[in-house]
């Protein structure tokens, strides 16, 4: 009588040993060998890592996401940018349920600092050498832009196309803070990124259209023409700030005198970045296509922005810009006093970094 439950245990363990092993979320699918592993096999959840360099700079990135339950060749894609703790995983769980509730993947690339180290890497997109921020025009020089990591997110895209079987050839993206300044200068310096959208949120500095600045707070040494800008206005770049975000004494806000000059918040900054541009597309005789967008009440929150964001990006619904720039066709005007005129003459050698 005891052969019976000896054999039952003996087959489930026999069962239980010809399971397959679910693979590691965050193993690069290549590895695996689940190169064409068809996208609803994929967690809801999930990591992937592709290769996003070049020859002479390789790397791999990872790519956290966020699948809705059914994945078609047209869903479409939204990049969600971290902050400067490069947490891109937890980016990705504030963006996870909007992955389901409009039917988009959610993707956050993890730009890591082993391959762009310090804000110079990440915030500034590794566009120029760090010794650029000096003064002197002549220290510091640009690095190769396909080396950038403005390059190798766009590179990551046609990665993550494959190994979903997405027909997207546009992405719309998002960043918040640190991530908002990557956004804002990715759109300016590299605007072959294949963006259809971007939504730059909170971002606490900016390079404004200036070539006596160095990079971070202008064009100073970085190629770039103001020729060249009117590629960038031609973006839809949206300019989202909270109301309640107007702390000048907030703890990530940069003390010196060249970042507080652009506003003494990011409400400001934000504002005053946007109406420079606009009098450089005016001078430029070009189509301006960005936007300045308000989120009432809302302070420096990336999860509190994130819903505002998806609602923009994926409903097309936003509220009225508190601060109409434009009234009658008259130009915006420049409200930068002249004490602040003199402190964006530049940042000075050994400043402390900003990011």
């Amino acid at each position: 009588m005891k052969t019976l439950p000896i054999l039952t245990l003996a087959l489930l363990t026999l069962l239980t040993a010809c399971q397959a092993t679910p693979p590691d979320p965050t193993t690069d699918l290549a590895e695996s060998g689940q190169d064409n592993a068809h996208p609803d096999t994929f967690d809801r959840y999930g990591a992937i890592v592709v290769p996003a360099g070049t020859a002479e700079k390789p790397l791999n990135m990872r790519l956290w996401y966020a699948r809705p339950q059914r994945i078609t060749p047209d869903t479409p894609v939204v990049l969600v940018m971290h902050g400067g703790a490069r947490d891109a995983d937890n980016y990705r769980d504030s963006w996870g349920s909007y992955a389901e509730r409009y039917n988009v993947l959610v993707v956050a690339p993890e730009v890591s600092q082993a391959d762009f180290p310090t804000g110079w890497g990440y915030q500034t997109g590794n566009w120029v050498s760090p010794d650029s921020s000096s003064t002197d025009a002549s220290k510091g020089h640009r690095n190769p832009p396909e080396e950038s990591s403005f390059a190798a997110v766009d590179r990551a895209f046609d990665q993550l196309r494959e190994r979903f079987g997405l027909n997207a050839t546009e992405y719309d993206i998002w960043g918040h803070g640190s991530g908002a300044q990557f956004v804002t200068r990715m759109i300016m310096l590299y605007p072959q990124a294949r963006v259809r959208t971007a939504v730059a949120a909170n971002a606490g500095n900016y390079t404004f259209p200036d070539w006596t600045l160095p990079l971070r707070y202008g064009l100073q040494n970085t190629g770039i023409e103001p020729e060249d800008l009117k590629a960038a206005y031609a973006h839809h770049l949206v300019i989202m700030l909270g109301t309640a975000d107007n702390d000048p004494s907030h703890r990530l806000l940069s003390r010196l005198e060249i970042a507080r000059a652009q506003g003494p918040h990011r409400l400001a900054k934000g504002r005053n970045f946007y109406a420079l541009n606009q009098q450089w597309a005016e001078k430029l005789d070009t189509p301006y296509n960005w936007e300045l967008r308000t989120v009432y009440g809302i302070g420096h929150s990336g999860r509190q922005m994130a819903e505002s964001g998806a609602r923009y990006l994926l409903e097309g619904k936003a509220e009225e810009p508190l601060f109409p720039l434009k009234r009658d066709g008259e130009r915006a005007p420049d409200t930068r006093d002249a004490r602040t005129r003199e402190l964006l003459k530049g940042s000075g050698d050994g400043e402390a970094s900003p990011f």
